[in-house]
């Protein structure tokens, strides 16, 4: 087993937009593959109204992080990471002044 060193000081780029992992999934791994929802319910075996949901915005469960981490080749670590993120970028922006610039 790898171990994954985390830094500290991981943090998202506050000038960009605010993506959900919904929106990454969709933009950045089905666009590019042409893949449906219908398609990704089907190779990762969540149900369709599942994978709808999580496209637009509901978030991503461990079990969907491991499914959608064998079908695109990536660790269910980095869709939890993006769920993570996203759940406190999200809360500094609606919780503090000028939440963008605070950590």
């Amino acid at each position: 087993m790898t171990a994954i060193r985390l830094d500290p000081q991981f943090q998202l780029d506050p000038t960009q937009r605010l993506r959900s992992p919904g929106d990454v999934l969709r933009d950045d791994y089905m666009l590019p593959a042409a893949m449906t929802a219908t398609e990704l319910a089907r190779r990762t075996g969540l149900p369709l109204r599942q994978v709808r949901r999580v496209i637009h915005g509901e978030p991503i469960d461990a079990e969907c992080a491991i499914r959608f981490a064998a079908v695109f080749r990536t660790t269910a670590l980095y869709w939890m990471v993006l769920q993570v993120e996203f759940d406190m970028a999200r809360e500094r922006r609606r919780h503090l002044p000028g939440g963008l610039g605070v950590r």
